[in-house]
């Protein structure tokens, strides 16, 4: 019986052994040739992170207002059919900024983007867009360095982004050294503190 048991063991083991990944040494199957890990796999949404940042430059005003440059916005800066005299509720407020990242922000910075992005890369460049539109932000110097991979040259670029109507503003220096904390890896509270400390 001990004998029995012994040979089944030893093909047991045998069989195992032979499943190891060839040529690796450790053990570990190999990846497919041309694959790359789910980690590696560029974002397909904004994250948390991205969010929380938006959420807290952009506020949530629940009336039409004019924006710095007269446009009439609600919500969490939405600018689509705002007339006014509007007045939506909180849920219509996050369910317009949810639409409005998924059909317009977050595939337009995937179209501008040819490089592998991080996630927080992803964010912070959805973050702009939403603020500046697809159109600039795919145009911008920011997205042609980024492509070209040039990383701390595409992060230093959101500081010139500072401008409306012209004019520098305080709002738009500090949202931007926030976005560029959050490209660079920063999370929600360390990049609105770098905001926040913007003079």
């Amino acid at each position: 019986m001990h004998s029995l048991l012994s040979g089944l063991w030893s093909l047991l083991t045998s069989a195992l052994n032979s499943r190891k990944a060839p040529g690796n040494g450790s053990g570990s199957p190999s990846l497919p040739s041309g694959s790359l890990p789910a980690s590696f796999s560029n974002p397909r949404s904004v994250s948390e992170t991205g969010l929380t940042v938006l959420k807290h430059y952009e506020g949530c005003r629940l009336t039409a207002y004019q924006d710095s440059v007269g446009v009439w916005t609600i919500g969490y800066g939405d600018t689509e059919n705002v007339i006014p005299g509007l007045k939506i509720t909180q849920q219509e407020a996050e369910d317009r900024l949810e639409r409005r990242l998924g059909r317009d922000f977050e595939p337009g910075v995937k179209a501008a983007i040819q490089a592998h992005m991080k996630q927080e890369q992803f964010d912070a460049m959805v973050c702009l867009a939403y603020n500046i539109g697809v159109g600039a932000f795919a145009k911008s110097t920011l997205a042609k360095l980024f492509n070209a991979g040039d990383v701390q040259g595409a992060a230093d670029e959101f500081l010139r982004w500072d401008k409306a109507g012209g004019k520098s503003l305080k709002g738009l220096r500090k949202r931007r050294a926030a976005e560029r904390a959050m490209f660079l890896g920063a999370n929600a509270a360390y990049a609105i503190a770098a905001g926040d400390k913007t003079p």
